[in-house]
């Protein structure tokens, strides 16, 4: 069996969708045409994965001048200014969802599973239901994929036990503290270009400021080897 095939056949209870399936195409859309050779290199040799904590840098100078960050800016953004950085841990649930004003543009460099949601479905209910409202998709290293503006996502879910790595593409700026004077109606923005909502479980965010308003049981994933 291949990756895929074993972290469905662990996670039978989930339908898990490969993200070159067609139901993907309401969510985002896949850019194959990018040569990842010097963002691999870069990353072998930069980016480790930590084997207990998750970290997310929203921008790395370094990653920012690879050649195919520069090609996301011209093919994927018309130009616009962009920030990259790494985003690498150990994630096995699904405990919030976020949206961007913009698409975010994902490099998986392991493979990964996304839990991925529209936000017409939160604005409708109020709040979202990940196993009732989204759908999974598995993404296999070396997979460029960007997700539209209203579609709901967090951090990606690992396949395989040692953890993921993925290199996160955003409008600058984005994921960025607030101004210290910053102030706005919209309970749901944590950070600049961020509007987030989480499960009850996360304490650490609900003290931090965020509301929740993902609801239900959790989607657990359970790992494959490697």
């Amino acid at each position: 069996m291949d990756a895929y095939q074993e972290i469905c056949a662990k996670n039978s209870a989930y339908d898990i969708k490969r993200i070159d399936d067609p139901a993907f195409k309401q969510y985002g859309t896949l850019w194959n045409e990018f040569d990842l050779t010097e963002l691999e290199a870069f990353c072998n040799k930069n980016v480790k994965i930590d084997s207990e904590k998750n970290f997310y840098v929203p921008s790395n100078p370094a990653l920012e001048k690879l050649t195919l960050i520069q090609q996301v800016s011209n093919e994927v953004y018309a130009g616009m200014p962009l920030e990259a950085g790494e985003c690498t841990g150990q994630t096995r649930d699904f405990t919030a969802v976020e949206y961007h004003q913009g698409s975010e543009v994902n490099v998986a460099l392991t493979d990964v599973v996304m839990v991925l949601a529209h936000r017409a479905i939160l604005e409708e209910k109020g709040s979202i239901d990940p196993k009732e409202d989204a759908k999974l998709f598995f993404v296999p290293a070396g997979t460029v994929f960007e997700m539209y503006s209203d579609t709901l996502h967090y951090s990606p879910i690992k396949v395989h036990a040692s953890g993921f790595k993925v290199i996160v593409i955003l409008p600058e700026g984005s994921n960025q503290p607030l101004p210290e004077k910053f102030s706005a109606q919209n309970k749901r923005i944590v950070k600049k270009n961020k509007f987030q909502l989480v499960h009850a479980c996360r304490e650490d965010k609900i003290k931090a400021g965020a509301q929740i308003g993902v609801t239900g049981d959790l989607i657990e994933i359970e790992q494959i080897e490697g």
